[in-house]
Order: C-alpha cells, then structure tokens, then sequence
C-alpha cells in the first residue's frame, strides 16, 4: 500500500503483509513525524458517468483528529495479542535493536540511541519471536533470563540460534547475564551469540559495544566482499 503523508505529502510505502488485516490504522510519517490515519474501509467516490467500469477502491487516509472517536484501534506493527505499538515506518538505512532485558532496559537503550538504533522493546519470548518475524533487526539485547525463564527454555533464544545462516549473520546478538566475562569470545561462541556482557560491566557497555560492533563490522564487510568477488552473492 502506498500512502502519502498529509502534512509534508512525503510518499510512505507499507508491505501488505504488515497491514492490519481490514482495521483501520495510524502511522507515523517518517519523514515529518506527523500521525496519520488510514482507513482501509474508506473509498473514493465512483466516476460519475462511467457507471460500467469502478474506480478501484484505494485506502485513503485521515487526521487522527478527524477520526470518530468510536474508531477501531488497530495501530500494531504485527498482530500480537496485548500488543499496542503504533505501525512505525522505518527508512531503508535504519538500523533497529530489539532490546528483551527488562532490568536493565534504560542503560540499553540510552547506549544504542547514542548509536543511532531506532528500537523497540517485547514483553515476553514469545512476542519477541513474533516481532522477529515481520521486522529484519539489526541488533537483539538478550538477558539471560528474560521473560522469567532460563536461557533453555526461552523461545526467542531458540529462535535466534535456528536461524537460517543468512539470516542470522545479518543480526548482532549480545547477551547479557550475572555469570559471563564480558567480551569473552569463547563463551559467546558456546552460546552462539556475537556477545557476551557481565552485568557488573553495564557502566562500560558504550565501549564495549562500540569493540564488539566495529570487529563484526569489519569481519563480515570482508566476508560479503569476499562471496561478491567468487560470484556467490
């Protein structure tokens, strides 16, 4: 779907498999931040004197303070129950982080802002498993016991470490815990994750990320110039 914001008239694309299926729904304009409604049950008008060939029914769009205030609210990126995030449109260059450590949320966040994440956040495995599925995230913030549950039992750890290689090289995955070194290569590597951080360490965490991320940057920056010249991608 294609909609244009109606403040600045910046033109805004919307995968179909991301629209909330017949509900009406807002979205922020990525370019002006300006909030948008859009109504999929709402249709222009039919031509008038062309009675045998309809005008094809397009989506148009509304003021959020134009809706009625009776106005289904659907605003979700991805239809999980209990979930109330805003459809959010992100630019082709955006880097995004999935932050799933309700401890220490804050310190992640204010470090990976710095960084130019745009983020978000889940409120069990399972939804992170189900954000994971509509949204190609760049960084995932995993603590140990997220959700109340061992690393074992945790669906989004599961999730992560099944990934499909081509997929799973394209996300850093840092996991944070009482009982890890910090930056120990070893231990991220028994747990198949990019990193590992004592939490003992948060007061370091911009430098140690800052290490960690440039040294997978740099090795898989080579790796893909490497596949590009062999022809393989």
């Amino acid at each position: 779907m294609e909609i244009s914001c109606n403040s600045c008239q910046k033109k805004i694309n919307i995968p179909e498999e991301k629209l909330p299926k017949d509900q009406a729904f807002n979205v922020t304009c990525p370019g002006c931040k300006n909030k948008i409604r859009v109504d999929q049950h709402l249709t222009p008008a039919k031509v008038e004197g062309n009675k045998e060939e309809e005008q094809e029914e397009t989506p148009v769009q509304k003021p959020p303070e134009e809706e009625p205030a009776n106005a289904p609210k659907m605003a979700i990126i991805d239809e999980f129950e209990g979930d109330d995030d805003e459809l959010v449109i992100y630019e082709e260059d955006d880097q995004l982080a999935l932050i799933l450590d309700e401890k220490n949320k804050d310190l992640w966040t204010d470090v990976l802002k710095e960084k130019d994440y745009k983020i978000q956040y889940a409120n069990s495995p399972e939804h992170a498993v189900h954000k994971m599925k509509f949204t190609q995230f760049h960084f995932v913030a995993l603590n140990e016991n997220f959700g109340g549950v061992s690393l074992e039992e945790s669906a989004v750890y599961k999730s992560i470490i099944e990934l499909p290689m081509e997929l799973r090289r394209n996300i850093f995955v840092a996991l944070a815990g009482k009982n890890f070194k910090s930056l120990n290569d070893m231990e991220a590597f028994k747990f198949s994750v990019n990193l590992v951080v004592n939490e003992k360490d948060f007061g370091k965490l911009g430098d140690i990320l800052k290490k960690s991320i440039g040294e997978f940057e740099m090795f898989y920056k080579v790796f893909k110039e490497t596949l590009k010249a062999l022809g393989k991608i």
